[in-house]
């Protein structure tokens, strides 16, 4: 052979071999004998027909015919193989075989390891299915949850965004019980409920006599609670700048001074922040700290609103009508109607929480085991002032008398998709049932009319 061609065959990572027409082997390459375990030298001008006499190099040669991507298992070195075998011909007359030996077994086990893993994956899927009202239709909550899986498997401390209502506490419990620190203690601390003048001695903890109503003793602070756990800071935005600059020495020394104190305290926590604002912004008009805001968001997890994510709405729907059911010893159900009508007809402002409540509200008000879409609880709900934004989108211009008109008509509508019923409908508009009645049936309502 060339030197410039055995140079390149020399490189391959798959094994090379090439015999004559009477199965002498010619060449075989650095990879080829690595796989069988034989230098060279022992290999080279020996027939392989002596070597092995059932080779399918040497059907090629009896044939003239390739094979492609031929599996066997070589029982000497204990090792699968694919194999592709092609004759070589000059000037229309075969001159000898090239195999190509491709070592499997390293992909067998990647393959066995990939598999094992993926079940793994999966059944740490199903334990945080069953945690709380976790809901995984949507690809934006599987893409959440995959984030959550890795971030859990650090120390990292991680910055939870998202609305009011969609779930931020849930996600730290989740990070928390899927992590190492699962066996230690998970600490909330609501930076918005505890006051100011008190939330350092709640944090930090107090010397005894430390100050005026002081427990004599003494108290441990969150931090120190949370020891070898994780502590979680919601609405961590409505942190004072006072204490802002204390939390940071804690994060980056992960040791802190009781107030009245003068022994420095060392604690091992994981640390986990939420907010609904937006901390940029807070940033820039210097009432949050910058450095405590990249110290903090080391791993961002954003939970996105549920009118972005309307695919989990009915097993949502579903997962708070039995949690209610069991509650209240009842067996309500809701009609595929109503949750048509939360997935399509609203926007959900307050998120995860305000279905929640609002399916709540169903389960015990309605006087019905079936909630249709018809029940009072809905329609005024929904018909509330402030429920949501109503608008009037102006996209040309036209008669004043012709869009009163059309106004008008789109407004029954919604109101008679809504509240199901002239009766509710009038309701809902503030106008007389029998004029509601009149133009419902203009409008080709008579069935809806019919049942009112």
């Amino acid at each position: 052979m060339k030197k410039i061609e055995s140079n390149i065959l020399d490189s391959i990572h798959d094994g090379v071999m090439v015999v004559d027409t009477d199965s002498t082997i010619v060449y075989a390459n650095p990879a080829y004998t690595r796989s069988f375990g034989v230098p060279v030298n022992k290999v080279l001008g020996r027939k392989l027909s002596d070597i092995e006499a059932n080779s399918r190099v040497l059907e090629v040669l009896r044939t003239g015919k390739p094979i492609v991507d031929d599996p066997s298992h070589v029982e000497s070195v204990g090792i699968d193989i694919v194999a592709n075998i092609t004759p070589i011909y000059q000037a229309g007359t075969m001159v000898g075989a090239v195999a190509v030996f491709r070592d499997v077994t390293e992909v067998m086990v990647l393959k066995d390891l990939t598999t094992r893993y993926f079940s793994e994956l999966q059944q740490l899927r199903t334990q945080l299915l069953s945690m709380d009202n976790l809901v995984l239709d949507s690809p934006q909550m599987l893409r959440v949850v995959e984030l959550i899986q890795r971030v859990a498997m650090v120390d990292s401390t991680v910055l939870i965004t998202g609305e009011s209502g969609v779930g931020k506490e849930m996600v730290a419990k989740l990070i928390h019980r899927t992590s190492e620190r699962k066996d230690g203690p998970l600490v909330v601390i609501n930076c918005g409920a505890i006051p100011e003048n008190l939330l350092e001695s709640e944090l930090f903890g107090y010397e005894k006599g430390a100050f005026t109503g002081a427990n004599p003793q003494g108290k441990p602070g969150m931090l120190e609670v949370a020891s070898h756990g994780t502590l979680f800071f919601d609405e961590i935005g409505e942190m004072p700048l006072s204490l802002q600059v204390k939390l940071l020495r804690v994060l980056e020394e992960q040791r802190f001074t009781r107030v009245g104190g003068v022994r420095p305290v060392e604690v091992d926590v994981r640390f986990l922040a939420a907010t609904n604002r937006d901390l940029m912004y807070m940033v820039k008009q210097k009432t949050f700290r910058e450095d405590l805001f990249y110290r903090l968001n080391v791993v961002s997890v954003n939970i996105p609103p549920l009118r972005e994510r309307k695919k989990d709405i009915a097993r949502l729907v579903r997962v708070f009508l039995h949690k209610f059911n069991l509650k209240y010893h009842l067996n309500k159900r809701i009609t595929p109607e109503v949750i048509r009508y939360f997935e399509d007809s609203y926007s959900w402002p307050g998120n995860v929480r305000e279905l929640e409540n609002i399916v709540e509200r169903m389960v015990v008000s309605s006087p019905n085991e079936t909630i249709t879409l018809g029940e009072e609880v809905l329609t005024d709900y929904f018909t509330r002032p402030g429920s949501e934004e109503a608008r009037v989108v102006v996209s040309g211009l036209m008669d004043i008398r012709q869009a009163r008109a059309l106004l008008e008509r789109d407004l029954i509508q919604k109101a008679m998709e809504v509240c199901g019923s002239t009766r509710s409908a009038a309701k809902a508009l503030g106008m007389d049932h029998s004029t509601v009645a009149r133009k419902a049936k203009k409008y080709g309502y008579e069935r809806v009319m019919a049942e009112d």
